[in-house]
């Protein structure tokens, strides 16, 4: 992660004319929560056919599964921070007390994925085409999400970023790390996500729960 974030920062503060002491450390976060958001969705669709011996062996909640995953890639993102250390002693960033609201961002973000999470996992189990969709549309995403490009760059009204939900994600928890306040459509943008895939996600899970085992 590290290695990437240094080689893409050199080259891309010259392709956008840009301070390496601006761009870097906007990557390098920017990269982190995709790696994150990205590696959670995408165990999602596989994640009870993975999973099957266990939940043909045992009784087993199948949200637990879930859990587990999420806590795996937690784990990982807490790993990465280290990165994000050594950037701040070089360029001599310090997020302030803006920086404590990374928590709630970042809680907020994880209860998306988990809504997320249930209903792509159970139709992953029942259509096993569903992991390649999903990886074909974060292939696409990856570009169109400002991750080592500004949004700036755009409009402020433009649909590439207004109908991205994993810009708010990222913005989320990028934004307090480099010291400023997300932005207002990021905070709103994910709790109406999450209100709105918790109820798919509680309307799948009740009519197809028992069926997942047989499915896998």
């Amino acid at each position: 992660m590290a290695i990437f974030c240094i080689a893409l920062g050199v080259v891309y503060s010259q392709l956008f004319k840009t301070k390496i002491s601006e761009l870097l450390p906007f990557l390098t976060i920017g990269m982190m929560a995709w790696g994150f958001i990205s590696s959670c969705i995408s165990d999602m669709p596989n994640l009870f056919v993975d999973n099957a011996s266990f939940m043909k062996d045992m009784k087993i909640n199948p949200l637990t599964i879930l859990m587990r995953v999420l806590t795996k890639n937690t784990i990982i993102f807490a790993h990465n921070l280290i990165i994000l250390v050594g950037v701040y002693l070089y360029f001599g960033i310090w997020p302030g007390w803006v920086g404590l609201l990374f928590i709630p961002g970042f809680i907020l973000v994880l209860l998306n994925l988990a809504a997320i999470g249930i209903p792509l996992s159970i139709l992953g189990a029942r259509f096993r085409d569903i992991y390649q969709i999903t990886q074909s549309v974060l292939q696409v995403l990856f570009f169109i999400t400002p991750i080592f490009w500004f949004p700036r760059l755009l409009p402020a009204d433009n649909w590439i970023i207004a109908a991205n939900p994993l810009g708010y994600f990222i913005d989320l928890v990028r934004s307090p790390l480099l010291g400023h306040l997300p932005e207002v459509v990021s905070w709103a943008g994910s709790l109406i996500l999450f209100l709105v895939s918790s109820i798919f996600a509680i309307v799948i899970y009740r009519k197809n729960s028992a069926r997942i085992v047989f499915w896998v």
